[in-house]
């Protein structure tokens, strides 16, 4: 009898750094805190606009300085989209009338970094009839098909999709399908042929669009990414840096997992011609293989998932046994705080330009709890604890006080 290697699952890896739900709480408590540093008084936003690909996009765009931010532009997205179900997976699709108008910028800045043709793709819209239908009723096809044959996979990785475009094949040169960092949330794919073009379509794009949540919520790449590491595929002349390097990894870790399900379901002859599908397991070796190479450059929880995948040795996840300098420390007071109620994870966020965002373990409320009050020494903690201060210190958020005054501003602390 031939048995096939246990492969690690890609839902279970996901999960134990934050499965589904918790993940998608925490990136929108991220993009909520932004929102805060940039519009003083801000309200609670709705999760619609805190998942919505455009609103992210100038989020992120005035987090790294390249844009101010302006809470007055309308990128609402209910009045163009259409939502397809399937079970409890929505997936929302572009097609009112205006779509084309309001994803135009999008489309234009995701052309000129990802696509060679020279125009920006011209989404498929109710407007365009009988072809937009068919298109549609594929897509929904598709939606079904993912979730027939790998339903964990799905309901894992479709989360993380804000909306996706169905590009007009006269436009859109010859692309299948694409995301882009600059945009998370938002996937744009070809008129598809048939449901598995879809489907495929949408574990691949729905695995970036998971590594970006993560990305942004994890010790995953650090500042100052060595430029000099660039990946080069054997089956492509591409030359990718190490950050594109990890995305394309996990995508091809997920569509094995993806072209295991397809096999157990009797469906290998399903996919279409430029499926990845047969070279998916050999390509995430390949760059797995290569990044094993460069993991110093990672950080910690990256490194993790890489080797999770790979099925090699890793680290156990938490907090390094770093400790302070001997002194005493105070926390920065103009630091925010914002606390995941279902992890105890921490999220600061300090004003600046650009303003700076900081995750740290749930081993840290103690510690930050004792600097809001009063500046702490080191001497005073337990072992445990010094590590949680150490990352505040690295991260520049406390700060060494002289002598043994207790005073000092308080933090804003939000319970």
């Amino acid at each position: 009898m031939n048995h096939r290697p246990v492969l690690p699952d890609a839902v279970a890896v996901h999960a134990v750094l934050a499965p589904a739900d918790v993940l998608l709480a925490e990136r929108r408590a991220l993009y909520q805190l932004a929102a805060e540093l940039f519009v003083p008084g801000q309200e609670k936003l709705a999760d619609a606009r805190l998942d919505n690909p455009l609103f992210r996009f100038r989020v992120g765009e005035a987090l790294a300085g390249r844009a101010a931010f302006d809470p007055t532009v309308d990128d609402d997205l209910d009045g163009i989209v259409t939502d397809l179900w399937s079970g409890p997976a929505r997936l929302r699709v572009a097609t009112g009338s205006n779509a084309g108008e309001l994803l135009r910028d999008a489309l234009r800045i995701i052309q000129s970094h990802s696509l060679s043709h020279s125009s920006p793709p011209r989404p498929l819209t109710e407007t365009d009839g009988e072809s937009f239908q068919r298109a549609l009723a594929t897509v929904a096809a598709g939606l079904a098909k993912a979730r027939e044959v790998s339903p964990r996979l799905t309901d894992d990785l479709l989360p993380h999709i804000g909306l996706l475009a169905v590009l007009d094949p006269a436009t859109s040169g010859g692309l299948i399908s694409a995301s882009s960092r600059f945009f998370p949330g938002l996937i744009l794919i070809d008129r598809p042929e048939n449901p598995f073009d879809v489907a495929e379509a949408l574990i691949h794009e729905g695995a970036h669009q998971k590594y970006f949540d993560l990305a942004i919520t994890h010790d995953f790449l650090g500042a100052d990414i060595a430029e000099d590491r660039r990946f080069r595929p054997s089956w492509s002349g591409a030359d990718w840096p190490l950050d594109q390097a990890i995305a394309a990894f996990h995508a091809y870790a997920c569509l094995a997992q993806f072209a295991e399900d397809v096999a157990t379901a009797g469906e290998n002859g399903s996919p279409g011609p430029n499926s990845l599908l047969p070279s998916a397991r050999e390509r995430e070796a390949e760059i797995g293989g290569w990044l094993l190479d460069v993991e110093g450059a990672l950080e910690a929880d990256a490194r993790w998932l890489l080797r999770s995948f790979l099925q090699e040795d890793a680290d156990p996840l938490g907090p390094e046994g770093a400790t302070a300098p001997e002194g005493r420390y105070a926390l920065d007071p103009l630091l925010r705080v914002a606390r995941m109620a279902s992890t105890g994870r921490i999220l600061l966020a300090r004003p600046g330009s650009p303003p700076e965002l900081h995750w740290l373990a749930g081993g840290a409320t103690e510690v930050l709890d004792r600097l809001a009050a009063a500046p702490v020494s080191a001497a005073e903690l337990e072992p445990e604890l010094l590590a949680a201060l150490a990352a505040l210190v690295d991260r520049s958020l406390a700060y060494r006080v002289a002598g043994n005054t207790t005073d000092g501003k308080k933090a804003d602390v939000d319970a």
